[in-house]
């Protein structure tokens, strides 16, 4: 009874043809997020399309609910629209029965809202910035409109969901973008050669230092400290605090004047991580090294703050910002040797790489990092140009602007994948 009106709505809409003619290369997108706060994929996504807000396209974002990416999108010229029952993909709701009915009662509905968005702004192509949204694919297939995912995950550790779960990516999209080649090839070989390659990048207010700031923060410890730091969500066997925390009691006392920063929280429903990772510092006797600085506001003078960056992921991150973000202020980076992180870091000249979950690899590279300044120096002017030839938010912007066009002429997209 419900779904018929719906229904009767979207064909009317469909047969209006609304691709109007427009002005010569202009789109209107809509891109949908499947979170509204400031992590990763999101603060990609709001560079992304502030590039195209600054070109002349339209851009539209849906959200499922309130959060700091609202305002930041808006302030970026994207029109923000929530849609709280967007039908998303998570670990939480996939691991129960209730969960898996529960998404497979509310997709149909969620697609149809989304169409009927889709259709009431006259999109012309459809982005979805992450893998764990099913829904605008098949909103925009119901439209006839092209879509474009972004791929932003490493599944491998769902390969029961992955495997079968690729040809829906791979068919219901006229274009396929990985952030990393390490995404890339999680889709089987036959279906690599749709999917394309684009690195995230950074504009030039990532290297745009409140000096003020920066000053404070190193005046929080004596003048001769050496800042190590390490940025991101807080998540044990993952994100990789402890392996960090694990690596400087290895060091057994050297380098009295380091100091040691974990900048972040813990995700909502695990909130107890921070008290495991306090608990072992005081375990591994290191706790009086460590300062626990909670979230930033300012990403670029944090950096520029400190003289080494750690990125010690257990997992393969699919590429890894907080890299790239280090060294836009010319910080040297030591990052597992895994996923986006190993094809961003060039091991010796721009930073140090070390085997995932390895504390005692982590100490060497430390203890190599600490006490060489000369070599701090080197990688810091590397890994400054290294930044800005090879990952600048234009350059994105470029690339899936390609991917966008090409996805309004074609039903496919056959590519290298490089």
């Amino acid at each position: 009874m419900f779904f018929g009106p719906w229904c009767a709505k979207l064909e009317t809409l469909i047969e209006c043809k609304f691709h109007s003619v427009r002005e010569e290369g202009r789109l209107k997108i809509l891109s949908v997020n499947n979170t509204s706060d400031l992590y990763g994929a999101s603060r990609c996504m709001e560079r992304l399309f502030r590039q195209f807000v600054l070109a002349g396209h339209e851009v539209h974002a849906v959200l499922p609910g309130t959060g700091p990416l609202v305002a930041l999108l808006r302030s970026s010229g994207v029109q923000v629209h929530i849609q709280p029952g967007i039908s998303i993909v998570d670990r939480a709701r996939m691991r129960t029965a209730w969960g898996v009915v529960s998404f497979a009662v509310s997709t149909p509905l969620s697609v149809l809202r989304l169409a009927w968005l889709i259709g009431r702004l006259r999109i012309d192509v459809v982005h979805t910035n992450t893998v764990v949204m099913p829904t605008p694919a098949f909103a925009a297939y119901l439209m006839g409109v092209p879509h474009v995912w972004h791929v932003r995950e490493i599944l491998s550790e769902f390969e029961a969901f992955w495997r079968p779960f690729q040809h829906v990516v791979t068919g219901l999209s006229n274009s396929v973008i990985a952030v990393s080649q390490s995404v890339r090839q999680q889709f089987l070989p036959g279906l690599q050669h749709q999917v394309t390659v684009i690195y995230d990048g950074l504009g030039d207010e990532a290297a745009t230092v409140n000096e003020a700031y920066r000053t404070a923060l190193r005046e929080r410890f004596c003048a001769d400290a050496l800042l190590v730091g390490v940025v991101g969500r807080i998540k044990f066997h993952r994100k990789g605090q402890e392996i960090l925390v694990q690596a400087v009691s290895l060091l057994k006392g050297k380098y009295p004047e380091a100091r040691f920063l974990v900048v972040g929280s813990p995700p909502p429903r695990s909130p107890d991580e921070l008290g495991r990772l306090s608990a072992l510092m005081e375990e591994c006797g290191v706790r009086e090294r460590f300062t626990l600085l909670g979230e930033i506001d300012d990403p670029a003078s944090l950096f520029a703050a400190l003289d080494i960056t750690v990125v010690p992921s257990v997992h393969p991150e699919p590429f890894g910002c907080v890299v790239i973000e280090a060294m836009a202020v010319g910080t040297p980076v030591i990052g597992s040797d895994c996923g986006g992180i190993a094809e961003q870091i060039v091991d010796g000249q721009t930073g140090l790489l070390f085997k995932p979950g390895d504390a005692a690899a982590l100490a060497i590279a430390l203890d190599r990092m600490l006490s060489d300044a000369d070599l701090r120096y080197r990688m810091s002017q590397q890994a400054s140009i290294r930044m800005k030839t090879c990952f600048r938010t234009e350059d994105t912007f470029l690339a899936t602007n390609v991917m966008f066009q090409y996805a309004m002429g074609t039903t496919s997209i056959r590519n290298t994948g490089s």
